[in-house]
């Protein structure tokens, strides 16, 4: 497998380690034994599925070659008889944007496998699809993209997934260089949600689609995509899910993206280096985000907002963000304990420029009255000059605690305007170091 300056792999297991060994090569049908047109060949029940078996004779590895539809009949059989399928360590071309289409209870084990998607891709698509499928389970591979050689307006994910579906297991990836989602599931509706979903121990580099900084001129999306196009994790509509231990870096807009979702835990991973925002919740619930490396990120380092309810945000480093540390409008019931807050505010964006913002966003589809029930306690801000306050509450906002932080560096202000009739209840105290200013509209 071709190795990546400044990516962090997980241990590449060799093929045997991810198969029992009972089923190893011995019970293997050769490639020579299957051309192309030919039934497909005749394996034992209990073996796992080689997708060289399906190969035409004299295959080749290096890539120049696509075998989409070998492999696409590999993985129908496998299905069919319930097997797992193993990619042996080569380079696998695809050039349908359609991608290998997945069904319910695959197990695909890819170690050393390379997927590349082909550089004349003129239409949306993606390299694994699967549609109301459940107990699949991806291991190992990478999945490396052109979006260099392709236009704005053409976006291609890696993993793609849509609901009803459930039991979806993914590691030890290298996705990389994309123009939509590295990973992207994506239920229907809140009666219609995809369930368990554990994501881990995998690397995420240079997907996404283009976004424009609000500075820029030509804001927003590039021409051609959407919102589902944006971030290099995107999960919609998903309760039960995990992303824990994975690296996240460079996306052309935000590094993840959790819309609608609940029940959720991201545990442990470092954000990096996106154009836009690095954690991004809307309007979801009873998330956990612990443990992770938020920073370098162009806007906000951590979202929380329309609506969303009872999420914790604790022990992790949010730095260098081009905007606010942590931004929370319009939402209820919202802990920040535990966290490191480091020089955010980079692109000194006017009262962007703070560590964390408490107020009501302009666009908030569920109208959600107002953001209450905070508590912001035991965080650590360091700050730096340009910044105008450390901490904003402004309207509207109500029942919000914060206690028991400690500042550091020039500006250690917290602002509150509590002049204002839609700033309600504000509890500041025991805040080491820190100077509360009432502030009018």
């Amino acid at each position: 497998m071709r190795r990546y300056p400044g990516v962090l792999y997980a241990r590449a297991l060799p093929v045997f380690a991810a198969v029992p060994l009972f089923i190893l090569v011995p019970q293997y049908v050769s490639a020579q034994q299957h051309t192309a047109g030919e039934p497909a060949p005749k394996v034992a029940e209990s073996a796992a599925l080689n997708v060289t078996a399906f190969l035409p004779p004299n295959y080749v590895t290096d890539g120049s070659v696509s075998y989409q539809r070998h492999l696409q009949r590999a993985l129908d059989v496998a299905a069919r008889s319930g097997r797992s399928v193993v990619f042996p360590p080569m380079m696998y071309l695809l050039d349908d944007p359609q991608g290998l289409r997945l069904q319910s209870g695959l197990t695909l084990s890819m170690y050393g496998a390379v997927f590349v998607l082909s550089e004349n891709i003129d239409r949306d698509g993606q390299a694994f699809f699967g549609k109301n499928v459940t107990e699949v389970t991806m291991l190992g591979g990478e999945i490396a993209g052109h979006r260099d050689k392709w236009p704005d307006s053409v976006n291609v994910a890696g993993i793609r997934i849509y609901g009803p579906a459930a039991r979806i297991r993914i590691r030890d990836m290298y996705i990389h260089d994309l123009s939509s989602n590295g990973v992207g599931i994506f239920g229907q509706s809140q009666q219609d949600m995809v369930a368990d979903v554990w994501i881990s121990e995998t690397v995420v580099r240079r997907c996404s689609n283009k976004y424009i900084d609000y500075l820029l001129p030509g804001t927003g999306p590039a021409k051609g995509s959407d919102r589902t196009d944006q971030g290099n994790i995107a999960l919609y509509y998903v309760r039960n899910f995990v992303v824990r231990d994975c690296v996240l870096t460079d996306s052309r807009s935000d590094g993840t993206h959790f819309y609608r979702c609940s029940m959720g835990r991201f545990i442990g991973n470092v954000v990096s280096g996106s154009t836009m925002g690095g954690y991004f919740l809307e309007t979801s619930e009873y998330i956990l985000a612990s443990d992770n490396v938020i920073r370098d990120n162009g806007s906000r380092g951590v979202t929380i907002e329309a609506g969303s309810r009872y999420c914790t945000l604790r022990g992790n480093v949010i730095e260098r963000s081009g905007r606010e540390g942590l931004w929370a409008p319009d939402s209820i019931g919202l802990v920040v304990t535990g966290n490191i807050f480091r020089h955010n505010g980079q692109k000194d964006d006017g009262e962007l420029d703070g560590e964390i913002m408490i107020n009501e966003s302009s666009w908030d589809p569920p109208r959600t009255p107002r953001a209450e029930q905070y508590r912001i306690s035991n965080n650590i801000f360091y700050t730096t000059k340009h910044q105008g306050a450390v901490i904003r509450v402004l309207p509207k906002a109500a029942d919000i605690v914060i206690e028991n932080n400690t500042f550091y560096g020039p500006v250690r202000t917290i602002l509150v305007q509590t002049r204002s009739p839609d700033v309600q209840r504000v509890t500041v105290r025991n805040n080491i170091g820190a100077v509360v200013v009432e502030a009018s509209p």
